[in-house]
């Protein structure tokens, strides 16, 4: 599986992959982590020429982050919130997706969705970034596997105190990729 996240801070978001990360190598599913605002990635300048030929133009991690994502079925994008969207390092990453969408690579895998958010829920915090991430996995007809909304993780620490809510994500995620 593929986890990617969409803060380079070691904060909530990264948190929560570390640890889903080795929950599940404890049970011998191997996990990668991307974190591409630690990546060396070029804005999409909206050429279009991946449209023509399916490769971007730019010579940057995305090269070996595009192959990763054709490489796996289960892919799980984990966003914190800014101004209740996603991140902006999630969002250059998905723009830079391109390739992939305009040979329909994207098609039919798995995805995992998962928003952070510093408030509570009450505040719509969580779900406007999450909605945009649903919109990105409709529009590339990938099959949204799994949703979740995790609020009140201001401190870069706070999701840790969100255990049993981590564990059941974790029970969800091995479900989907026994499946």
């Amino acid at each position: 599986m593929l986890l990617i996240v969409g803060s380079r801070r070691e904060g909530n978001s990264y948190n929560l992959a570390k640890y889903i990360k080795e929950n599940l190598e404890s049970k011998r599913i191997y996990c990668d982590i991307i974190t591409p605002g630690n990546q060396n990635i070029h804005l999409c300048t909206g050429c279009m020429d991946c449209d023509k030929n399916g490769v971007c133009d730019f010579n940057d991690d995305m090269k070996q982050n595009i192959d990763k994502i054709i490489n796996e079925k289960t892919i799980m994008f984990i966003t914190p919130t800014r101004w209740n969207l996603l991140s902006g390092d999630l969002k250059i990453f998905i723009d830079r997706l391109n390739p992939l969408y305009s040979k329909d690579a994207l098609k039919g895998k798995n995805v995992i969705l998962v928003s952070i958010a510093s408030k509570g829920k009450e505040l719509y915090s969580s779900a406007a970034a999450l909605d945009s991430l649903v919109s990105f996995s409709e529009s590339a007809k990938m099959n949204i596997a799994l949703k979740e909304e995790f609020n009140d993780c201001l401190v870069a620490t706070d999701i840790l105190n969100q255990t049993d809510k981590m564990n059941a994500l974790v029970n969800n995620i091995i479900k989907i990729l026994d499946k």
